[in-house]
C-alpha cells in the first residue's frame, strides 16, 4: 500500500529556520500541511469552522512561541498532535465533550473511502462489504487505523496522541486487521487496503 505524504522537504532544517524567525519557512510549512491538517481535523469534527479556526490557532500559536519551541524529528506528527489538542479544547469549551474519555468519540467522523483507481473487477457488493466492515469499527479503532495507515505515524506517536500505551496500539492494529482479514479473501483483501485514504 502506498502512503500519502506531503512534498518532500528537509523539514528539520526548515523547522530550525522557522524557529529563528524565517517567514519563508513558516509559509512552506503552512502550504505543505494545510490540506492534510484540514483532512484530519474534518475526521475529528464535522464543524468546518472549528477545524479552520483550530488550524489558524495552531500556526499562530507556533509563530508566537517559535523561539521557545523544541526540536522535532517529525513535523507532520507534531502538527497533527497539536491540531488534535486544539480541536478538543475548542469542543470542550462548547460543552461537546465532558471528559477526556469522550475524546475518541470524535473519531466517529472518520470514514474510509475507495480510491479512484480501484480495479474494475471488483463488484459493487464487494466494495460495499468492505466499507461496511470499516464503518463497523469503533471510533477509536478507526482513528488508530487512520493515523497508522494514512498518516503513517508510528505506534509510539499514535499512543502519545491518544494517551494509550504503544504496545496497546500495536495490539489493537493487529487484532483489528486480523479480524477484518477473516471477513475478506485474496484480491478483496488487496482492495481493502486501498480504502485507507482521506
Amino acid at each position: 500500500m502506498t502512503l500519502i505524504h506531503s512534498e518532500k522537504h528537509d523539514w528539520k532544517t526548515i523547522w530550525e529556520e522557522f524557529r529563528k524567525g524565517d517567514k519563508g519557512a513558516f509559509q512552506k510549512m503552512y502550504n505543505a500541511f494545510l490540506d492534510k491538517l484540514f483532512a484530519y481535523g474534518s475526521k475529528l469534527t464535522s464543524n468546518t469552522s472549528v477545524v479552520e479556526d483550530s488550524i489558524q490557532e495552531l500556526f499562530l500559536e507556533m509563530y508566537t512561541h517559535r523561539k521557545n519551541l523544541s526540536e522535532t524529528d517529525n513535523l507532520e506528527y507534531y502538527l497533527l498532535k497539536g491540531l488534535r489538542r486544539i480541536i478538543f479544547h475548542r469542543l470542550r469549551k462548547e460543552n461537546r465533550f465532558h471528559s477526556l474519555e469522550d475524546d475518541n468519540t470524535a473519531a466517529q467522523n472518520i470514514v474510509f473511502e475507495v480510491e479512484e483507481n480501484t480495479p474494475v473487477d471488483f463488484k459493487e457488493e464487494k466494495i460495499e462489504r468492505v466499507k461496511r466492515l470499516l464503518s463497523a469499527l469503533s471510533p477509536k479503532n478507526r482513528e488508530i487505523l487512520y493515523l497508522k495507515f494514512y498518516q503513517g505515524l508510528s505506534y509510539h506517536q499514535i499512543g502519545e496522541m491518544l494517551k494509550i500505551k504503544p504496545d496497546s496500539v500495536k495490539k489493537q492494529v493487529y487484532r483489528v486487521m486480523s479480524g477484518l482479514k477473516d471477513h475478506v479473501k485474496n484480491k478483496l483483501w488487496e482492495f481493502f487496503l486501498l480504502c485507507f485514504r482521506a
